[in-house]
């Protein structure tokens, strides 16, 4: 195989093992997702109320979860970029871009002394040639470099990722025990008086400026004395 077409083929390689490295962090993305949610609900649901010991190893469980899962995603995000600089991908100049670096290439060996046109291309094939597999050279070696940390950062996640389900899976356990102990029982809330407000209960009519008060004197104990008394009357007469 010729070296043009060795290096060739490997820098489309370093390309193509790029894209399949990004569209590979998806799934990870969509497992993070769950598992963040799975603990929010979890955390919000929860009872801290009641039954401290059992609080307690919820919460040492789920403060593991919680690290794992944001060791799982700092990785991720690192695989997507190399966060302050990331991922400098190294690519080919474009095809104008090096047209004209030939025709310069080829310019400058027509105006050499004793130099035939001929002898001129042939001159400049060659070092275009040997600038082109330089360049592809460099380019895949920096592209094989960047997918190596990539894939690197790829399989910490993983890593993490798989850590945090085993701790989520472990928090069920509190969690379930919390659920049977709570379920069916009445949420019943309570509601605590901090203040009165007095509230003025007199009625100013509009035909006078006096106002009304509606509560009755002896709250009504000397209406009955009156109803009383003209029962007992007319008991007496009936008598």
């Amino acid at each position: 195989m010729e070296q043009e077409a060795f290096y060739k083929d490997q820098y489309d390689k370093s390309l193509d093992r790029k894209n399949e490295i990004n569209s590979s962090l998806s799934t990870p993305i969509g497992i993070l997702t769950a598992l963040v949610a799975g603990l929010f609900y979890c955390t919000t649901t929860f009872d801290f109320s009641d039954r401290p010991t059992l609080t307690i190893i919820f919460a040492i469980i789920g403060a593991v979860s919680l690290v794992l899962l944001s060791k799982s995603i700092f990785h991720l995000v690192k695989a997507l970029s190399d966060l302050h600089e990331g991922y400098d991908y190294a690519y080919l100049a474009d095809t104008d871009d090096l047209d004209k670096y030939y025709t310069g290439l080829l310019n400058f060996y027509n105006n050499q002394p004793r130099a035939t046109p001929a002898s001129a291309r042939q001159s400049a094939q060659n070092e275009f040639d040997a600038y082109l597999v330089s360049e592809l050279i460099k380019s895949a070696g920096i592209n094989q470099k960047n997918n190596k940390a990539k894939m690197f950062q790829r399989f910490k996640c993983h890593q993490f990722m798989i850590f945090a389900f085993i701790s989520l899976s472990l928090l069920i356990i509190p969690f379930g025990i919390d659920f049977g102990i709570t379920k069916g029982k009445d949420k019943i809330q309570k509601v605590k008086i901090e203040s009165v407000i007095q509230v003025n209960l007199n009625i100013k009519c509009q035909d006078t400026p006096e106002p009304l008060n509606i509560k009755t004197p002896g709250n009504g104990k000397a209406n009955r004395r009156k109803t009383n008394t003209a029962a007992d009357s007319n008991d007496q007469g009936g008598r």
